[in-house]
């Protein structure tokens, strides 16, 4: 038996071997280019569609097909490594577990890496409005007043501002920018904090004076979220209080009396 899985194994890693080669000898350019063509055949363009909101979400500049040819491309070698494992008498159940959990795992880090970065934007967002409306009334225009007020905050929405100046110093509208922006991050408070940016923008209102506005909205909202968060904590240490200290109580008056019972059914 011993002889038949290792004439199994080198038989599998002879005809792996020239692909194996190939891949080696493949630059970067080539592989990205092998994974973007696979990622376009093998999943759907709605699912694409749903991992670039996804990979913008989470900061990432990578192609959707790419990172679905990743993926299909980490199940294949799972198969391909388990199958000759196969021959010494590894059990079926491990390829059957391993493969569905390589696929979904990619995707569980990139909503994980999106909502953090979400939550990162909508905290610092409070702080970047107090800051942008000091800037404007400073006298500092727009695309200052955006620059300085990012830097202070720094994190993913420094980043994102970033990527708005960038492209407003190529020729593109700022306020188109804006809210691509907004809807690139998908926070609300972000894309409301866009809408009143643009309405401003483009119809010449008093842009200081409405983020002062919206910035002491931003602070009472930020408030009534750390009085929630507070009320949700208090819930949620109340097990563990009753378990901790309820237990204990209950287990020193009760242990007499289970010994007494005891010793009298004796």
């Amino acid at each position: 038996m011993n002889q038949v899985a290792l004439a199994s194994v080198f038989a599998a890693l002879a005809i792996l071997t020239p692909s194996l080669k190939n891949v080696l000898n493949f630059d970067s350019r080539q592989v990205r280019e092998t994974l973007c063509r696979t990622g376009l055949k093998w999943v759907s363009e709605d699912e694409r569609t749903s991992l670039a909101r996804k990979l913008a979400q989470a900061g990432l500049e990578m192609d959707p097909a790419y990172f679905a040819g990743l993926r299909l491309a980490l199940v294949a070698g799972a198969v391909v490594l388990l199958l000759p494992l196969m021959a010494f008498g590894l059990d079926f159940f491990w390829l059957v577990l391993l493969a569905p959990l390589l696929y979904f795992v990619p995707n569980m880090w990139l909503n994980e890496k999106a909502g953090d970065r979400k939550s990162a934007i909508r905290l610092s967002l409070a702080d970047f409005s107090v800051l942008f409306s000091t800037a404007l009334s400073a006298g500092a225009d727009l695309p200052l007043a955006l620059t300085e007020a990012a830097r202070s905050v720094g994190g993913p929405l420094a980043e994102e501002v970033g990527r708005v100046m960038r492209d407003y110093g190529v020729g593109k509208n700022l306020a188109d920018a804006l809210e691509e922006m907004a809807e690139r991050c998908d926070v609300d408070e972000l894309r409301a904090l866009a809408r009143v940016i643009v309405q401003s923008y483009r119809y010449g209102a008093p842009l200081a004076e409405a983020m002062k506005s919206h910035a002491a909205q931003m602070r009472m909202v930020r408030r009534y979220e750390i009085m929630e968060a507070a009320g949700k904590l208090s819930v949620k240490i109340t097990v563990p209080i009753l378990l901790c200290m309820l237990a204990p109580v209950m287990m020193t008056i009760g242990f007499p009396a289970v010994v007494k019972l005891m010793e009298a059914f004796h």
